[in-house]
């Protein structure tokens, strides 16, 4: 067993990136989580980040094929769409760090889910296909709720 057959180096980079925006927001800024009913939702959204960074980053063999023929094609354009998307989502977060908007925010969520969603299938990875869903639900649900006031 090598390092690449547990890690997917591109996959721990595109979660950096995906998840770095979010640390740099909470840092500056306070969140009230009164305005968070549903608990349940809450975490929901917690649960689907996490399952969706860490089956991005790692091969768990489980319910998992890998890319489909020709590998290294598949490969190549899995990494150069999720750069471009990614380079989007990163332009997006810079508008919404200016100003924060509903729309933006909107974006952001739906580019987000669409890398993770993307990512799960064209590595055929069931869970992390199902893990960009539940992360999905749970944006949609924080960021309504975020823009409630």
């Amino acid at each position: 067993m090598n390092f690449l057959s547990v890690f997917n180096p591109f996959g721990m980079a595109f979660s950096a990136v995906l998840v770095l925006p979010h640390i740099i927001y909470r840092r500056k800024h306070t969140i009230d989580k009164t305005v968070y009913t549903n608990k349940a939702m809450y975490y929901i959204d917690r649960m689907g980040r996490f399952m969706s960074l860490l089956l991005m980053s790692l091969h768990s063999d489980v319910l998992e094929r890998g890319f489909t023929e020709p590998k290294e094609l598949m490969e190549r354009f899995w990494i150069i769409s999720t750069a471009v998307m990614l380079l989007s989502y990163l332009l997006l977060w810079a508008l919404f760090l200016k100003r924060e908007r509903k729309a933006v925010a909107g974006l952001i969520v739906a580019v987000s889910a669409t890398i993770i969603i993307f990512s799960g299938i064209l590595q055929v990875n069931t869970l992390l296909f199902a893990a960009g869903f539940i992360y999905l639900a749970g944006e949609i649900y924080i960021v309504r709720r975020h823009f409630i006031r």
